[in-house]
């Protein structure tokens, strides 16, 4: 019984939470469940840690790579967009200018169709604008780039060299008291000359009072557009509106261009001078040109080039609003006419 009752109490005391082997049974359990919570708290920790360098770790990775990306292809940058936009817009305002300045310059009726240019250049700004906003020259290969970028450096080098040598000459004045001035002819309509005529006509009208010794040839002769010839017009105009004695003019009715107007000139000198085309410099008149402002430096260089020595400018003014117009179309007839000389 009493081994029975020990054997019992012995069973029993497992089970009791007050016994010695209950409490060591307890704190056993206790134990491992601590440093299984530990455990699990530390993995998870480590994994937490884990994820935590591996997002970092992506998110640089990431940014390097846009980074580079950006150093690569500036245009995925966000900074270049927006200049992206303002060379567009600027582009397209200009083309928009030029074609209300080609309306402009069409309703002047100045006879000639250079209004055209203006059109043609907005159409250029158009494709300009089109290649900015969406990469065309950057999708160019170097073999057209680079053709295309001498060409486009040369003209505009060109360009500035003609306006600079067409601004150089546009304040001549002339010396008092010479033998001949020219008045190169424009456009006329019925009744009157056209505006850039009559600067022309007045600066020689002014020239002519202050030096009462100096003859007057005017040289132009009828366009398809005139109702006259220009030289009529002009003699008319200096003679009733200006009060320039008609003894004092002389008409040259044949000439449609500069190179005409100096060279039948030149042959109504000689003729009244007995100089010829073998007079020597002593015996060689003094001569002035006058025109618009713009046109001065081209007509004294086609003077030079048909033997003309004793010659110079007399810069009329010209209407402002068409100086562009003038001063552009002049570049054009100065690479033209080297072209075919």
């Amino acid at each position: 019984m009493m081994n029975e009752l020990q054997s019992g109490n012995r069973q029993d005391n497992r089970h009791d939470p007050h016994s010695t082997g209950g409490a060591a049974e307890a704190v056993s359990d206790t134990d491992t469940t601590s440093t299984t919570t530990a455990a699990g708290a530390s993995t998870d920790a480590a994994a937490t840690t884990s994820e935590y360098a591996n997002d970092t770790a992506t998110t640089a990775t990431a940014d390097a790579n846009d980074t580079a990306a950006t150093a690569t292809n500036p245009a995925a940058s966000h900074i270049h967009f927006p200049l992206r936009q303002v060379a567009t817009a600027i582009v397209s305002i200009g083309a928009l200018a030029s074609l209300w300045y080609a309306r402009a310059v069409y309703n002047t009726h100045t006879g000639t169709s250079f209004w055209l240019f203006w059109v043609a250049l907005a159409l250029a700004l158009g494709v300009w604008a089109a290649a900015i906003w969406f990469h065309w020259w950057r999708a160019l290969p170097n073999a057209a780039r680079i053709p295309i970028g001498i060409v486009l450096c040369v003209a505009l080098c060109g360009f500035g060299v003609s306006q600079a040598a067409i601004v150089s000459h546009m304040r001549d004045e002339g010396d008092r008291n010479l033998d001949y001035i020219i008045v190169l002819g424009a456009q006329v309509h019925r009744g009157s000359p056209s505006l850039v005529l009559r600067y022309r006509l007045d600066r020689a009208a002014e020239y002519l009072r202050a030096n009462p010794g100096t003859t007057c040839i005017v040289s132009g002769g009828q366009g398809p557009n005139e109702p006259y010839a220009e030289a009529r017009g002009m003699a008319d105009y200096l003679e009733h509106d200006a009060g320039i004695d008609a003894s004092r003019i002389i008409e040259e009715p044949d000439s449609t261009t500069t190179v005409e107007n100096l060279r039948n000139s030149r042959m109504i000198i000689d003729s009244a001078s007995n100089t010829g085309s073998a007079g020597n410099a002593a015996s060689e008149p003094s001569i002035g040109i006058v025109t618009n402002d713009f046109h001065v430096f081209r007509s004294l260089q086609i003077a030079h080039d048909q033997g003309y020595t004793d010659v110079q400018g007399i810069a009329a003014g010209s209407p402002r609003d068409m100086l562009l117009n003038n001063m552009v179309r002049e570049s054009f007839a100065e690479a033209k006419y080297l072209i075919k000389h």
